[in-house]
């Protein structure tokens, strides 16, 4: 038997504390209080939020399913929050918003186009349009995860 180095302890505990501490690779971790409850569902939504909700447990089966999910957006508005002595735009604010829409097989809604937002800050700096324009597509896709986490919640907390 090889002798264990202290940094193969390290390592070793490090997995371990990461593993304990929730932190699941590869996939979406969805915080709820029911975050077990998943079922069959026929879903119209983006690739992406139909690869989180499957992520999450849930079924996607357009045939025998018992709960229809439909999202509409993410919509991204962008609105000045704040101009420079110049009269220059220089902070934004922008907000996601997805509508989802949940029916049971029979058609009887359980939830009728509920808006879910999430509302950010950004600075735009015209030194650097490029760094700029990057990290208000970084905040877009923030505001996409969470909103997908949101509709992933909802679902589950009304089915």
């Amino acid at each position: 038997m090889k002798n264990i180095t202290k940094k193969q302890i390290l390592i070793f505990l490090l997995c371990i504390s990461i593993q304990g501490c929730g932190y699941k690779l590869g996939g979406l971790e969805v915080v709820g209080s029911n975050s077990y409850k998943t079922a069959s569902i026929k879903i119209l939504s983006s690739r992406s939020l139909k690869q989180s909700f499957i992520n999450s447990g849930f079924v996607i089966d357009n045939k025998n399913f018992a709960f229809f999910v439909e999202t509409e957006g993410p919509y991204y508005k962008k609105e000045t929050t704040s101009v420079t002595s110049s009269a220059t735009e220089n902070e934004f604010t922008i907000t996601g918003t997805i509508i989802v829409s949940v029916s049971d097989k029979n058609g009887k809604y359980i939830i009728d186009r509920r808006a879910l937002s999430l509302s950010k800050d950004h600075k735009f700096s015209s030194t650097s349009i490029n760094s700029s324009s990057s990290e208000e597509d970084t905040i877009r896709n923030d505001i996409r995860k969470y909103l997908e986490i949101q509709t992933i919640n909802l679902v589950r907390n009304n089915i």
